[in-house]
C-alpha cells in the first residue's frame, strides 16, 4: 500500500494537510471526496533520495558555495543562462553535467524550480527557496538566505564531527590495547607460572581464560559481530526499519535538539521570504528527515490551519522544548517570529555544543581510566605471585 501527502478543503472550513495510505492515487482521491473534501494537491510519498559523499551539491558546503557565487552573478546583471554557463565552466566533473542539463532546460523554456528539480541533486528545502525566489523575483535574496543557511549547518555539524572523532579514537585504541594484553601477554605469563609451579591468581586466570577464548573463536566472534551489524543495517533501510530507527532516535533530547535546530533556521528562512505558517510549516516538514518527527510536525501544522496559535500547537507538542516555546509566543505576540526562532535555533546550537564538549570532557578520562584500571588489575594479579615467589626463594 502506498502512501499520499494531500492539501484539501472542506466547504466553509481552512484547508488542511495530512497522509493518506491508498493502493493507488485514484483510490486516495476517493477516500478524500467520500470525507467531503476538495483536492488542492495529492501526490505519493515517494522514498527519499540518499545523498552519496561523492554526488553532485550533496555537501552543505558546495551548496553553500554553489548558492553564493549564482547570487553575486546575478546581482552583477547576468541572466540566468549566462550565470548558469560561467558556473558551469568553473565546476567539477559532475557537477558540470548537472549544471549543463539545467541551463539547457532553462534556456528550452522551462522554470528554474523545475529544472532544479528535475535534475534530483538538490534538496528540498533548497528547491522551496528556488521556488519562492522565482516567483517573487527575489531569486538572489533566496540564494543568499540558502548560503548563509548552509554554511550555518555545514560549520555546527563540523564542530560536531571533530569533537567526537577524539574520543571515538581514544576508545578504539584502548579497546585494542586490551585485546592485546589479553590475547597475547597474559598467556605469556600463564606458560610461566606453570613453569615455575605457581597458582594463577583468579581475577588472571577469568582474563586468561577470557584471553584464550577471544585467540581461539575471536575471528567467529567477529565474524558474528559483523553478521549482526549487517542484519541491523539491512533492517533499518527496509521502510519498517526506518521508522523503527527514527522512533528510537526521536527519545533521545540531544537528537531532538539537532532537529530542532534545523527545524528553527528553516522555519525562519521561510518565513521571511514571504510564505504563510502554513505553507512554511508543510515545507519545514520536508527537511526533517526524522518520520516520527515529521508526524509531530504535521499534527502542528494542522493544529495551525485550524486557527490554532503557532505557540500553543508548539507546546502541545513532543517536537518542542520550554524555551523554544517560550520564544516562540514572544515571536508571535510582537510579529517578529523569524527572528526568535533564529534565536532559539543559535541557543539550541550553543547547548548542543555545551553537551557535546561536556560529553567529550567526561568520556576521555573515562575511558582511559577504566581501560587503566582493568590493565593494571590483570598486570599486579600476575606480578605479585611472581615477586612474592621469587621473595621465597630468595628468602629460603
Amino acid at each position: 500500500m502506498k502512501e499520499f501527502t494531500y492539501k484539501a478543503y472542506e466547504e466553509g472550513n481552512p484547508p488542511e494537510e495530512g497522509f493518506l495510505k491508498a493502493e493507488t492515487k485514484e483510490e486516495a482521491a476517493e477516500k478524500l471526496y467520500a470525507r467531503g473534501l476538495h483536492l488542492i494537491h495529492l501526490e505519493e510519498v515517494r522514498e527519499e533520495r540518499k545523498y552519496s559523499f561523492r554526488a553532485p551539491f550533496s555537501t552543505r558546503q558546495s551548496l553553500s558555495l554553489f548558492a553564493e557565487e549564482w547570487a553575486s552573478l546575478l546581482e552583477a546583471g547576468l541572466t540566468l543562462t549566462e550565470s548558469l554557463s560561467l558556473l558551469e565552466d568553473q565546476a567539477s566533473g559532475k557537477e558540470r553535467k548537472v549544471l549543463k542539463k539545467i541551463e539547457k532546460n532553462i534556456s528550452t523554456g522551462r522554470g528554474v524550480w523545475e529544472s532544479f528539480r528535475r535534475s534530483q541533486c538538490f534538496p528540498p528545502f533548497f528547491l522551496s527557496l528556488l521556488q519562492i525566489g522565482e516567483l517573487s523575483g527575489t531569486l538572489p535574496e533566496e540564494l543568499r538566505r540558502l548560503s548563509a543557511y548552509y554554511e550555518k549547518e555545514d560549520l555546527f555539524f563540523r564542530k560536531l564531527k571533530s569533537t567526537l572523532a577524539y574520543p571515538a579514537f581514544v576508545t578504539l585504541f584502548a579497546l585494542a590495547v586490551f585485546f592485546l594484553i589479553l590475547t597475547f601477554i597474559l598467556p605469556s605469563f600463564a606458560l610461566l607460572f606453570r613453569t615455575l609451579s605457581l597458582e594463577l591468581p583468579r581475577p588472571a586466570e577469568a582474563a586468561l581464560a577470557l584471553g584464550l577464548w577471544l585467540k581461539d573463536y575471536g575471528t567467529y566472534f567477529f565474524f558474528l559481530l559483523l553478521l549482526l551489524f549487517l542484519i541491523l543495517f539491512l533492517y533499518f533501510h527496509t521502510k519498517k526499519g526506518r521508522k523503527t530507527r527514527d522512533r528510537l532516535l526521536y527519545h533521545s533530547k540531544f537528537y531532538r535538539r539537532l532537529l530542532l535546530i534545523r527545524f528553527c533556521y528553516t522555519l525562519s528562512a521561510l518565513l521571511d521570504s514571504g510564505r504563510t505558517m502554513s505553507e512554511s510549516l508543510s515545507a519545514s516538514r520536508e527537511v526533517i528527515t526524522n518520520h516520527t518527527a515529521r508526524l509531530a510536525l504535521l499534527r502542528i501544522s494542522e493544529k495551525v490551519t485550524r486557527g490554532r496559535d503557532f505557540s500553543k500547537a508548539l507546546e502541545e507538542s513532543s517536537f518542542s522544548f520550554p524555551l523554544l516555546t517560550h520564544l516562540a509566543r514572544v515571536g508571535t505576540e510582537s510579529g517578529e517570529l523569524p527572528k526568535f526562532l533564529r534565536y532559539g535555533g543559535k541557543i539550541l546550537t550553543r547547548e548542543a555544543e555545551r553537551k557535546i564538549s561536556r560529553f567529550r570532557a567526561i568520556l576521555e578520562p573515562a575511558v582511559l581510566l577504566t581501560i587503566g584500571l582493568l590493565t593494571a588489575a590483570i598486570v599486579f594479579s600476575v606480578m605479585l605471585p611472581v615477586f612474592t615467589a621469587a621473595g621465597s626463594h630468595l628468602g629460603g
